[in-house]
């Protein structure tokens, strides 16, 4: 009888192994299945951005937006002013300086009076705001870089203008042990490195290097950035 038993335990060893093998594949084969649907999913998220990025309804905010980042770059005081209102506290006042830079960037402008510009610019800057939670939610797909890279979401246009709002908004925030204290939400220069690297851009620190890359941005010198940057630089 001892022989029949070993045989018998040594098969049920081995049925046993098998057994563990296959639930051990099919653990493997579902995990790939999850995966693969989550990559799907994540794609399928970065196309519906894209969608809605190039529709046509979105293309007012990305025309209010990049004119709030254009006075931005052609007047310094402005664009401290919106990195300011990134933070619910210690918010600049408007200045009135950017009311000019608005009327000769959009010259039908010229006839409204300071409280129609008033509204106007704040509709251009809330527009802005949609933009920038527009790339703080492409930034979050890095799973999908590969996809990302070959969709254009014009971000070559907004880069420069963007790193000039986020390296003030590390300034006054770095400045302030209130906006430290009491301000949680996520940095725009954070957002912004993640999509360098997404792109493949050499990558860029919040500081010196910022204004380095500002000062010789060819496209920012066409558009006659606003001296005063690097006065401070």
């Amino acid at each position: 009888m001892e022989p029949t038993t070993s045989i018998y335990n040594a098969i049920n060893v081995l049925f046993t192994a098998l057994a563990f093998t296959g639930v051990i594949i099919t653990f493997h084969f579902q995990s790939l299945e999850t995966e693969r649907a989550s990559k799907e999913l994540v794609e399928r998220s970065i196309f519906e951005l894209f969608l809605a990025f190039t529709s046509e309804s979105f293309q007012k905010v990305k025309d209010d937006a990049f004119l709030s980042l254009l006075v931005a770059v052609k007047d310094k005081q402005y664009a401290v002013y919106i990195a300011s209102r990134l933070f619910p506290i210690e918010r600049k006042n408007f200045p009135e300086s950017a009311l000019l830079v608005y009327q000769t960037l959009r010259p039908e402008l010229k006839d409204k009076s300071p409280h129609d510009m008033m509204d106007i610019e704040r509709s251009t800057r809330l527009h802005l705001d949609n933009i920038l939670n527009f790339f703080s939610m492409l930034s979050n797909r890095q799973t999908a870089a590969s996809v990302i890279k070959h969709v254009d979401f014009a971000y070559d246009w907004w880069r420069p203008t963007l790193w000039i709002i986020a390296q003030l908004q590390k300034e006054i925030k770095d400045g302030s042990k209130e906006i430290s204290n009491y301000c949680r939400n996520p940095m725009l220069h954070i957002t912004l490195e993640k999509l360098d690297k997404i792109y493949g851009y050499p990558p860029i620190e919040p500081g010196e290097s910022v204004y380095q890359y500002l000062q010789g941005h060819p496209w920012l010198q066409e558009q006659h950035i606003d001296p005063a940057f690097f006065k401070a630089a």
